[in-house]
């Protein structure tokens, strides 16, 4: 697998937070967040008892940005840990791409009759002939 990037990383956990009212959701986040313990806990091993809550910045795109890039640093540093991470953006983050990220397509014998516009971020109005 290629290595994580932040940018998808960030995709994944916006995808897992917006899905987060359903079981598969709830428990992309929770995986995430024993990650990201992983990597803010000061001591060496998992502390006894109850983990500490982590507060991930699920609506603050700059620290969660923030987050993300602490996390593929580590992985970078810590293989057992880059492994870790690739596995939870497999089984949490197929679904997500890089942020920005548009594939438009036309598929399954489609028969088209009509102009067709297909793209992201549109402004302005859109006219197809005269009114």
């Amino acid at each position: 697998m290629d290595p994580v990037t932040a940018g998808a990383l960030v995709a994944a956990v916006n995808a897992a937070a917006s899905g987060a009212g359903g079981e598969a959701g709830r428990r992309a986040l929770e995986s995430f967040g024993t990650l990201v313990r992983r990597v803010l806990r000061r001591g060496g091993g998992e502390p006894a008892g109850e983990p500490e809550p982590v507060t991930i910045p699920y609506d603050d795109g700059a620290r969660l940005r923030e987050v993300a890039a602490l996390l593929v640093e580590r992985a970078r540093q810590d293989p057992e840990f880059g492994r870790d991470l690739a596995a939870w953006m497999r089984e949490h983050g197929g679904a997500a791409e890089e942020t920005g990220a548009v594939h438009n397509s036309i598929a399954g014998g489609a028969r088209i009759t009509g102009p067709v516009i297909q793209g992201r971020d549109f402004h302005g109005p859109i006219n197809f002939g005269s009114h």
